[in-house]
């Protein structure tokens, strides 16, 4: 019987388990693979996230989590005519695996249990303990915070993006300190990318159908041929994952009646796929909400809410602002 469990070992569960544990709560946290587990990931911390992790932790992020070039300067969008926004902000380059292990470690120090290769099936509430079901195992607390990502235990696929990025050996003739984001329609179904990971070329597209995505790779990449001189000697590796579809007007669920959503899975994703700032927030937000009415589900829920408010506010400012570039997300505007 523990306090809570917390479902998933990403920042936002991460950072909510070692809140929990650290004000006293006895925590299990799980993770479905084994650790530590390769993330697919852009794998930038903007400014927000760095600031968070110096406000709760004393800390900066360690050097041994980055990769080259360690300081990212900003995102630099391209709209449907080709015309180019700026945006200059502090940022770090980091590989995802070793930043998530790092914020693990520190969950461990903190108290809280943790169990890698542990794949939820359900999660039942009962009128006094939820009860997850665990490898075929029933584990029980009196909390749930699931931060189980996209997908989540339900497997929601019909309401994700589908992104496919690849890492490459090569050269092209852009500033590797900026992530760039490419919105014109023929390029992809959601966004397309660029950036450099240990001078590895990342250039990933995006859609809502997976039987395009290879065409919009292929396009993608011959628009970066012809714009900015890409040259490709070698392709290392691909990767696939999901990100949630986020559309107006922003619902978040919340959860309820002891179990509590953060992150993606609540519906918590920033404008290209940024979700590890406000997966923390959001994870964090959660575990200070049961800290404060424990005794209280009805509390718990309605404390988590008001706590997160901004979390929200700041994601629906952000898309309104890409809703403004381009017309393919014209409809956050609305």
């Amino acid at each position: 019987m523990y306090d809570v469990i917390v479902i998933g070992a990403g920042p936002c569960g991460c950072i909510a388990a070692r809140t929990l544990s650290k004000n006293g709560l006895g925590v299990l946290l799980l993770e479905k693979c084994r650790l530590p587990r390769y993330k697919s990931c852009s794998g930038i911390l903007i400014e927000k996230s760095m600031l968070f992790i110096e406000q709760q932790f004393g800390c900066s992020v360690p050097h041994s989590v980055t990769c080259k070039p360690v300081d990212n300067r900003g995102m630099i969008f391209t709209d449907d005519a080709g015309r180019e926004y700026r945006f200059t902000s502090r940022g770090l380059n980091i590989w995802r695996d070793k930043f998530d292990y790092w914020l693990l470690s520190l969950a461990r120090e903190s108290g809280a249990e943790i169990k890698d290769g542990s794949r939820v099936t359900s999660v039942r509430e009962t009128e006094e303990v939820i009860e997850v079901t665990v490898n075929g195992n029933i584990e029980r607390a009196r909390y749930v915070i699931d931060c189980s990502g996209a997908a989540g235990i339900e497997k929601r696929a019909q309401r994700n993006v589908v992104t496919y990025q690849t890492y490459n050996q090569g050269a092209i003739d852009l500033d590797p300190h900026y992530f760039y984001a490419y919105l014109q329609p023929g390029l992809s179904g959601y966004d397309a990318w660029f950036n450099v990971k240990d001078d590895m070329i990342v250039l990933g597209v995006a859609g809502i159908e997976s039987r395009d995505i290879k065409k919009y790779y292929e396009a993608f990449k011959a628009y970066m041929r012809d714009r900015h001189a890409l040259r490709i000697s070698e392709q290392s590796r691909t990767d696939k994952w999901l990100i949630r579809n986020i559309v107006p007007p922003f619902e978040i669920d919340y959860g309820g009646n002891g179990i509590l959503k953060a992150g993606e899975n609540a519906g918590f994703l920033n404008p290209m796929g940024e979700g590890i700032s406000c997966g923390m927030e959001s994870g964090y937000y959660a575990a200070l909400a049961v800290i404060s009415g424990f005794n209280n589900r009805r509390g718990v829920i309605e404390s988590y809410k008001r706590n997160v408010s901004d979390v929200k506010s700041y994601m629906q400012r952000q898309w309104r602002l890409v809703g403004r570039m381009s017309e393919k997300f014209s409809f956050m505007c609305r």
